[in-house]
């Protein structure tokens, strides 16, 4: 009986390890996982959360106990293998478990936190995004604005904080090392970012409130600093904030929020605009506060509560156009105003499967669906259902499917790609494990320095280890008996990734 246990533990590993040229043959982005739901009513059918996921580029929508109410802000990280890797409501930071990172509380301290982060999660849309830390295998950061209200503006953005994230620390179930680090102070407007023509770094673009002026941050190895300060352009002086973002080749830059809207180009090398030009619009156009680009990076795309706008930048005087929206079905007459009743559209995040995906101002089921073919389009208004409601609730994710500027003088660093970055089989570096399968403790015989880190079949992160050159020796009395993925992260930049079994005795 104990060698056909033996056997049948064998035959199990065989098996896992038939997966690894999938897992080398494929690479997650940190944009795959989105977090939706609210708790409020505990013990109510109907309410709670749930997981947006996009497998292979196909949404796949799952509930989940998250642990948090999400309202407007959130923010979430996961690894190059498409593991969870924390997530935040704006008040407060989960890790992959689901569990409160370790000093993962009191995010954005203030009148605004005291008021909302003990029912909902934080009122700010668009305020906050999670970024890995350029060069730091284990480190991430978060960018989050804090905010306050104001009868007649509602909400006032201001100011910008930084919070770090160690994923190995604390036995590597993560650990927040530092927390609400004051970036900029005053009133500003909600960040877009775009990946630096060197293929590592990262720009953080941020308008000040209210002016023609554009904070300009470069996040690279050694931290986030301010790079310049630029005025361009008309100032926006509208009552509301709105957002801002970046076209997919990061060459242009559109800023819109409840009167105005703007377009430039802009330099990934130097982190400068110029060619500014302000759009006509509709008179009756009031913003909803979304942007997005089309793929080719010609057509900007805006809301309101209730129209769809689009402007052809390649035109001389570009002008937000009202467009016609027939559900589910390519259109390419001209365009014509006609309203979306029954939903009240706000903003606007790209997704892995290549659509544009929108957010109600209110409670819906559901995330309207937009999208682009060409000069055609389909707006499907309950694009995708969901289990649980939603509320302003979109991730503010970057383009990180955007790499280096090839062929500028800034593209120094040999980086085409996220397998430039993670170089799948490692190069000269290699890793050993032994035994496997395992009891109590294994040992990884490593050629260079790095990050091992242990997912269960779940994808939850269960161990990280900082791996010396030579043998290091792990116990594991505390692992469950089951099927693991490991993956190795050395100094230099190798990724080695396999399956670990651990047997009965």
């Amino acid at each position: 009986m104990r060698k056909m246990n033996k056997y049948a533990v064998l035959l199990v590993f065989m098996t896992a390890f038939s997966c690894t040229e999938r897992i080398f043959a494929q690479s997650h982005h940190p944009d795959e996982w989105w977090p939706v739901g609210i708790k409020e009513y505990p013990g109510t059918p109907g309410y709670g959360n749930a997981w947006l996921r996009f497998e292979d580029g196909v949404p796949l929508v799952q509930p989940a106990d998250l642990n948090m109410n999400f309202e407007a802000a959130v923010a979430v990280a996961s690894d190059t293998l498409g593991n969870l890797l924390f997530y935040s409501n704006g008040c407060e930071i989960c890790g992959g478990d689901g569990q409160l990172l370790e000093n993962g509380q009191g995010l954005n301290p203030g009148s605004l936190h005291e008021w909302v982060c003990g029912t909902v999660g934080y009122t700010a849309p668009r305020s906050m995004t999670a970024l890995p830390l350029p060069g730091h295998h284990s480190q991430w950061i978060i960018l989050h604005i804090g905010g306050s209200y104001d009868p007649s503006r509602k909400m006032v953005y201001g100011p910008l904080y930084l919070t770090q994230i160690d994923m190995v620390a604390n036995g590597g179930k993560g650990a927040v090392t530092s927390k609400n680090v004051l970036v900029a102070s005053g009133e500003i407007e909600p960040f877009a970012i775009v990946r630096h023509g060197n293929g590592r770094d990262w720009w953080v673009v941020m308008p000040e409130y209210g002016t023609n002026r554009y904070q300009v941050r470069l996040l690279s190895p050694q931290g986030l600093s301010l790079a310049t300060v630029q005025a361009i352009g008309s100032t926006i002086g509208c009552r509301r904030v709105g957002s801002s973002i970046f076209s997919p080749d990061g060459s242009r830059y559109a800023r819109t929020n409840s009167c105005q809207a703007v377009v430039m180009d802009f330099d990934r090398c130097a982190g400068v605009f110029s060619n500014p030009v302000l759009l006509k619009r509709d008179p009756g156009m009031l913003g909803g506060g979304g942007l997005a680009f089309s793929p080719d990076n010609r057509w900007l795309y805006a809301t309101t509560d209730l129209c769809i706008f689009r402007a052809d930048l390649d035109e001389p005087e570009p002008f937000l156009d009202s467009l016609y929206k027939r559900p589910y079905a390519y259109v390419d007459e001209p365009p014509i105003s006609e309203y979306v009743y029954g939903t009240s559209l706000t903003y606007i995040q790209a997704a892995p499967d290549g659509r544009l995906y929108l957010v109600a101002r209110h409670r819906e089921r559901y995330y309207p669906r937009f999208t682009i073919q060409g000069e055609g389009y389909a707006f499907e208004p309950e694009g995708l259902d969901l289990p649980v409601p939603t509320v302003r609730t979109l991730p503010h994710f970057p383009n990180f499917r955007l790499f280096d500027l090839q062929g500028s003088l800034c593209d120094t660093l040999g980086i085409n790609g996220p397998v430039s970055v993670f170089t799948p089989q490692g190069g000269g570096f290699s890793v050993r494990f032994s035994p496997n399968p395992f009891n109590e403790q294994f040992t990884v015989s490593a050629t260079e320095s790095g990050l091992l880190r242990l997912y269960n079949m779940d994808g939850r992160q269960v161990m990280s280890y900082l791996l010396q050159t030579g043998e290091n020796q792990i116990q594991t009395s505390d692992m469950e008996i089951g099927i693991y993925t490991w993956t190795v992260l050395s100094d230099e930049g190798g990724i080695q990734v396999g399956k670990l079994v651990k047997a009965r005795k």
